[in-house]
């Protein structure tokens, strides 16, 4: 019998340190953080390159909790909310955040507890080469005017390029032949952001699926486990 996939709690900015805490308590198997730095060098939980129209990385980590509607965490603080609960989901934002985050990541859960994504090969190469048991995924799903979108669509090449040992893929362009070139090649695929139930029951059905993510796992957990 095949595994099932595992789920990863996916939570946006605006549920802060009570969103993070939930996605713990919610018995997903990964708990997701984006990861950015600060203009004074601290890594934050933030999803966006701006905060409050001003670009995070030019901001200090004080004014960053004086403009954000909630505390943001700093990523070894919520690794501390994470570890030994879940598995980490490691989304780095990006450049210049891979070998802190993986140093802070090995203490907090261990080589063989995280993963980390991003959509930037040359961060994964780096990672690679310097934490090689680490598990990666490269990330595929930018937004059609994006520079890069054509890739996406065929993203095998930069997939081994990257040395990943998965694809994280959007959800609309797994359902376009990108999870099934993916699982032709023998790559595990982490499948973001499914909400909708029947979406959910299509990927947690599929056996090239290793990892769905999602802002709702309660949800689905009940339908991958039949929970009451």
């Amino acid at each position: 019998m095949r595994p099932k996939p595992a789920i990863s709690a996916h939570r946006r900015d605006e549920a802060g340190l009570t969103g993070l805490s939930m996605a713990v308590d919610s018995g997903a198997e990964y708990v997701e953080i984006d990861i950015r730095r600060t203009g004074d060098g601290r890594l934050v939980v933030h999803h966006d390159a701006e905060l409050a129209g001003l670009p995070l990385n030019r901001l200090t980590y004080d004014r960053v909790q004086e403009l954000a509607p909630r505390p943001v965490p700093l990523v070894s603080e919520a690794m501390k909310i994470i570890g030994g609960r879940a598995q980490g989901h490691l989304d780095l934002k990006e450049r210049g955040t891979e070998h802190e985050t993986v140093e802070l990541a090995i203490e907090a859960f261990g080589p063989d507890r995280f993963v980390v994504t991003t959509r930037e090969v040359l961060s994964l190469v780096q990672i690679k080469r310097a934490f090689p048991e680490v598990r990666t995924a490269l990330s595929v799903g930018r937004n059609l005017w994006e520079r890069g979108i054509a890739h996406d669509f065929a993203p095998l090449r930069l997939i081994r390029k990257a040395g990943a040992d998965m694809v994280a893929v959007n959800h609309r362009l797994a359902r376009v032949g990108v999870l099934r070139q993916c699982g032709r090649a023998g790559i595990p695929a982490m499948v973001w952001t499914v909400n909708a139930e029947p979406v959910m029951r299509r990927f947690l059905g599929d056996p090239r699926v290793a990892v769905l993510v999602t802002d709702h796992p309660e949800v689905a957990l009940k339908l991958r486990d039949g929970r009451p």
